[in-house]
Formats: structure tokens, sequence, C-alpha cells
């Protein structure tokens, strides 16, 4: 039998303190890759825009985002493709709400970017179907209808449901009280008088029609009324004995909040990177809640709207469009999948600076212009997309250095995942990471660096020695060999601000379960065998090791809530 290689990365998250002398911080994890957790699919990771992209190629001029400028969009699916091939784009944000409403005809000559012809929705689901994505589309709920709603829903699902993922109904309509509706408005009064007469609508139309929601989360604070609204909505559309489903609940929180401009450049840098963000307590409150909630309500979870602030232009403190926010939502993305989320879409709002891709400069239109974020979100998907989380430990300290750990594994434990993140302006790292049961053969590292400080805008960001091209695409540069402690292990050193994905090779065979039955049947096994001690084995489904037998492997990889079961007698071993 053919040997094959596994690689592996594992992520470490280091937080020193600005004031320490500098100095070479040492740090030791262990990867326990026996157990596997959340899998990061293919469209975790995906992008959001403002629903105004459908009638503007640039704020206030007629066009499409969609479309490009005078270049076509050619760059935009390159810049797509770098991170999936299949995931989502969700169109909302604040423009659905105020403007964009259906008008149920092509736009032919009209010149009014404030409403949305069906050649406009046209657009969009086009260049979808092009590029393999799916997307979450935005109905304006404070000035609409529900007939017209229905005309709008059931126009999209008859042309586009394969590019459907779900139609969200308003956002963020926490907000409306003072401006689309009175100050009294409440989580009741919205259910009762406009979401669920709409819903419902909906629904009659077509009960096929997925329909996502609520759209809501945090900016300035997240607490007690952030989740009535999440409460009421939840009690009345669910998975779990409702008689109205739901697609996925839709949540929105920005690292930053409203509050950037309240803080220092270096107050909002580190407050960032530290996610203790004290009025939105983002870890302590929002997360755990909306995770709860949606297992509680048998529904996926998906952060709809994220950013590293919600400042539109106004990020005073330069920190929400620098370095900085790459290496925040490098983190970012690790701790929400660890959590159980379904999917993340980070909010490009056309020209505010904390966008992704953004539309350009204003003499241009759709240049598709990137953000140093997307250069932490390229160095997420190279070590995570399409795997599993693994425990590691400690999973964490908060002080000599403060550091958070993350490690993945793929499918059939082939290939495992290592990212080591330095968050100190000063100090170097000096990391040792041992995975035990793990036989190495070599390891190679990319990094996420700025040119000269936390604060490198996109011109001065690199991932893997490579910037992204002038057609978006994006070839990462030979990667940097990284030396081993043992056959279980590997240093590395992380300069300040850096992140580092090392990619392990080991060479172990490698064998996965097909379906539940005993473990000395052939058919039991993905190489129509009984494992040796050679192999590495990953039980995806309850296997019985039969009475009174002895059978044997390299180690075993259990997948989440997977257990092996033993008949009388029976034997396991492992050559470690």
């Amino acid at each position: 039998m053919s040997v094959r290689f596994s690689l592996l990365y594992v992520t470490v998250c280091l937080f020193v303190s600005q004031t320490a002398v500098a100095q070479s911080v040492n740090v030791a994890v262990t990867v326990d890759a026996t157990t596997t957790g959340y899998r990061v699919n293919e469209d975790f990771v995906g992008f959001s825009m403002e629903q105004y992209t459908l009638s503007t190629g640039y704020w206030g001029r007629l066009g499409s985002f969609w479309t490009g400028g005078t270049n076509g969009n050619a760059r935009l699916k390159n810049l797509l493709a770098n991170i999936s091939n299949h995931s989502v784009i969700r169109l909302g944000g604040f423009t659905a709400d105020d403007r964009m409403v259906w008008q149920n005809a092509p736009r032919g000559t009209s010149t009014n970017v404030r409403a949305t012809y069906s050649d406009d929705t046209d657009k969009f689901f086009t260049f979808l179907a092009e590029i393999g994505w799916k997307g979450i589309y935005t109905i304006n709920l404070p000035i609409n209808t529900p007939a017209n709603a229905v005309s709008e829903a059931t126009y999209i699902m008859n042309k586009y449901s394969a590019q459907l993922h779900s139609l969200s109904l308003g956002n963020e309509p926490y907000l409306y009280a003072g401006v689309f509706r009175s100050t009294g408005y409440t989580p009741d009064s919205c259910m009762i008088k406009d979401y669920l007469p709409m819903y419902d609508a909906i629904k009659a139309a077509n009960p096929a029609i997925p329909i996502s929601g609520l759209d809501c989360g945090a900016r300035k604070y997240y607490g007690a009324m952030n989740q009535r609204w999440n409460d009421v909505y939840t009690n009345a559309i669910n998975n779990s004995g409702s008689s109205r489903p739901l697609a996925a609940l839709n949540v929105h929180s920005y690292g930053l909040g409203n509050n950037s401009n309240t803080l220092s450049r270096d107050a909002a840098a580190d407050t960032l990177l530290n996610f203790n963000n004290a009025p939105l307590t983002f870890k302590a409150s929002l997360l755990p809640y909306v995770t709860q909630l949606a297992q509680a309500k048998n529904t996926p979870l998906r952060f709809s709207e994220t950013s590293s602030a919600a400042t539109g232009t106004a990020d005073t403190t330069n920190v929400s469009h620098t370095y900085v926010s790459a290496l925040w939502a490098l983190q970012y993305l690790y701790t929400l999948a660890a959590s159980g989320v379904n999917g993340v879409n980070f909010h490009s709002s056309g020209s505010s600076v904390y966008s992704a891709i953004d539309w350009g400069p204003s003499a241009s239109i759709s240049a598709y212009k990137i953000a140093p974020i997307y250069y932490g979100i390229l160095a997420f998907v190279d070590g995570a997309k399409n795997q599993r989380l693994l425990t590691v430990t400690p999973s964490g300290s908060t002080t000599s250095p403060r550091a958070s750990y993350f490690a993945t594994s793929s499918d059939d434990g082939k290939t495992l995942n290592i990212t080591l993140i330095n968050k100190d302006v000063a100090n170097t790292i000096s990391t040792t990471v041992t995975i035990p049961d793990v036989t190495i053969s070599k390891a190679s590292s990319q990094t996420l660096r700025p040119t000269t400080s936390r604060y490198d805008y996109a011109a001065n960001t690199y991932y893997a020695n490579a910037q992204v091209a002038a057609n978006g695409t994006f070839t990462k540069g030979t990667p940097t060999p990284v030396s081993l402690t043992g056959s279980a292990g590997f240093a590395v050193s992380l300069a300040p601000m850096t992140a580092t994905v090392v990619t392990v090779e080991t060479s172990s065979q490698r064998m996965y379960t097909l379906k539940t039955g005993n473990w000395t049947d052939p058919a039991v096994w993905s190489g129509n065998r009984v494992p040796n001690s050679s192999d590495v084995l990953e039980l995806k489904h309850t296997v019985t090791i039969p009475a009174n037998s002895t059978v044997y492997g390299l180690r075993v990889v259990y997948a989440t809530g997977i257990k092996l079961q033993y008949g009388q007698n029976a034997q396991l071993k492992l050559s470690l």
C-alpha cells in the first residue's frame, strides 16, 4: 500500500503587554489529534454587501457592483474564488430598508438608484451562478407591503432557486424606533405588525421559499434588549416545534461596534485584538447566548453581517482598515468556528473603512479594492477551510503571555492545520508545538505580516510572501522550512505582530469508517480491509470490537460524539 502524507496546522494567538520590555517569550503547545470537533465548511467565510449595490456601481451612481465598471467584474470573481469555490454573499444593510423597494419590472430608462428593478436582481443572481456561490437576499420590511414582498420573493425563487441561500426580511429592526416606526416600537410590535404578516404571505405563496433572520446583533453594546429581540423572533420562527421554519438565525456583530471613536488608536487596536470591548461583551454575552439559542431552536447560526468596526467612514482611530484588523479577523474566525457558528459574512459597505472588498476610489466605478482584513481571511481559509477543530492544551492564557490556541484536522485525518499568531508589538514568540502519536516527516510555514507596523494599509500587507494581483488572483510564495524538535514536534519563532501557518507532513497510512459495524469487517473501512498496526484510523461511525478479539492500529481519531464499543475480553492495541 502506498504511504500517504498528512498536513497539520495549529493556531496560537499570543498577546503580550504593550509596555513590557522587548524579549523572547517561550510558549509550549500540545495538540490532541485524536478527537475532532466542529467543521469549517466551504461556505463558512463569505461576504455581506449593501443592498444598494444592486442599482449602483458607486454610491449614488447608476450601475451595478455585480457587473463592474469599465474593466468588468473579473477581479471581483477572483477575489471571491481565493476564499471559496462555494460560499455565500449576503445583500442587506441599512440601504435594504431605507430604499431599494421592489418594482416588479425591468429598469428600462429609469435612473432611480433607490429602487430595485427585476433586471437589477437578475445581475446579482447571474453573478452568483457564474461563480458557484449562493445569496442571502434582503427584502425591504419597514416601507414595503406583504403583497409586494411576495412578488419579489416568488420572482427570485422561480428564477434563481439554485442560487438562493435564503431571503431575509428587513435589517436590524431594533433600530427602527424613531426612524421608520414610533419610539415605542418593540420586538412584539415588529413581529405582529410587520414581520409575521410578510413571512406568512411569502410562505403562503410558496412554502419552499427559505427565510432567515432576524439580522439583529450588537453595535454599541449587547444586553437584555438585544436578547429580547432574538428571543421573541425565535419563539415564533424556529425548527423545534414552530410551524414557521427558519433557514438560519442571522446575527450581526462588530469588534469595536460604534465605540472606536471614543478610544485612542492604540487603545482601539488593543481592544480589537483582545476581544474586550466592554459595552459589547462579545465573548461573555453575545457569542454564548446566540450559539445556545440556535442550538435550542435547532437552526444554523450565521454571523450574516460582521466586521471590525461599525463606524462607516468615521473611524477616526484608523484601526479598522489597517493590518491590525487582519490579525483580529484571523482569531475572530477561529473563535466563531470553535463555538459552532455555521458561517460568517464580512460586511463591505461600499466606501466604509472596514470593508474587506470596496468599490474603490471615488474616481473609479467598481474597482474592487481590498483592505488588510482580506489577508487575514486568506490566512484563515489556508489553515482551516474544510477542516475540523481539534483540542489544544492549554486552550489559552491571559498573562505571560496572553494567548489562545487552535488546531484543525481534515475529515479523513490526512491533513492537520497549524497557525501561530503573535499580537505583541515588541516581543518575539518562541513556540514549540507537540502532537502526540503523530510522526512528522517535514514542516514548512507561510506568514501573515505587515511591512512596517500594525497600522499598515493593504499595500504593505502580505500573506505567504505574496499580495493580491491586479486581476484579483492570489498565489502563495514558496514556503519556509520549519525545524523539527523530534518525531512529533517542531519549533518556530514569530516576529511581533505576525501570524504563521505551519504545514506539517506525516507518513502514516490512513483509513476511516464507512458505516457502523464490527471492527473485523473489511466493508466497514475505507481501505476495504481490516486495519493493521501501521494505520491511523478515523472513526466516523460506532464500531464494535467483537468479543475475545484483539485488533490493531497506529492511532485512532474519533469524530465528535463517536465512541468505540468493546465486546467481552476485546482489546485494541496501538503501536504508538
